[in-house]
């Protein structure tokens, strides 16, 4: 009987150790409140420039969101997210972009904001 409170308590603690996010990467919660539908592209880089296609850059990744839903995205250690949307997400035009957001993002952090 005691054995198995040990082993009740052990998986308790390994639950609660083992959050949504690693110590490695960081989390993105992108959020779209206005538009019904609006084309996203993310870029994940190390780079200061969000434009930037080489050293530092790892990945982009476009995406279509719709509102009121949020989208996740981990970057990995030290790692900056760059996003923007259709410059006219009502009337879209392609490669028209808004300018880029950009946050830098510390292992284990979660940070969520709108479009």
């Amino acid at each position: 009987m005691r054995n198995g409170a040990w082993l009740g308590a052990a998986v308790f603690v390994a639950a609660c150790s083992s959050g949504s996010g690693s110590k490695d990467t960081a989390t993105l919660i992108l959020n779209d409140p206005t538009w019904d539908r609006v084309n996203v592209q993310v870029v994940f880089t190390t780079s200061a420039d969000c434009d930037n296609r080489g050293p530092g850059y790892d990945r982009m990744v476009e995406i279509t969101m719709r509102k009121n839903k949020t989208e996740r995205f981990e970057a990995k250690n030290g790692e900056s997210i760059c996003w923007r949307h259709d410059r006219n997400p009502n009337n879209p035009s392609a490669g028209a972009w808004s300018g880029w957001s950009k946050v830098t993002l510390f292992p284990g952090q979660e940070i969520e904001t709108e479009l």
